[in-house]
């Protein structure tokens, strides 16, 4: 292949992708169960609900202990869903005595692959929380949501 045919194929592959992206946006947003978990219980760590207009979404990380304000953010280029943590809404005891002034909002907790969107799969890693303070120390309690999830009614 000539390096002009090359560079062609190229920009076609990422108009493509683009176009697609662009279009995936509704099909990310809704309710999303972990692979092998009770879509109907949806216990901590089973479930997420995506919105990514920029609103806060509550967000279940540690079942009766804590429980925050998170909010979604699409990178269209990456073909990649952020999880950002913003706010405290509840703790328990245990969740009490965590330092979240101290924890990072500009790194995410979680990255959602979304090129399998379409056939109705996405695949979550889970970062945990990083210290401002220390950048070095991540506490990844709510690992629980690492994994494969799929849209409910999706085979």
């Amino acid at each position: 292949m000539t390096p002009r045919a090359i560079m062609l194929a190229v920009v076609v592959q990422l108009s493509l992708a683009t176009i697609a992206y662009a279009e995936n946006g509704p099909e990310i947003t809704g309710k999303w169960v972990k692979v092998g978990a009770d879509a109907e219980d949806c216990a901590c760590g089973d479930c997420i609900d995506i919105r990514l207009e920029g609103k806060l979404e509550p967000f279940c990380v540690e079942s009766n202990q804590i429980y925050l304000n998170v909010r979604y953010q699409f990178d269209k280029r990456q073909g990649k869903v952020y999880v950002f943590f913003d706010s405290v809404l509840e703790v328990g005891t245990g969740g009490a005595a965590l330092p979240w002034d101290k924890y990072d909002k500009q790194e995410p907790l979680a990255e959602l692959d979304v090129s399998n969107v379409r056939r109705g799969r996405m695949l979550m890693k889970w970062f945990g929380f990083k210290r401002k303070d220390n950048p070095q120390e991540r506490y990844v309690f709510g690992s629980d949501y690492s994994g494969i999830y799929r849209r409910p009614g999706a085979e």
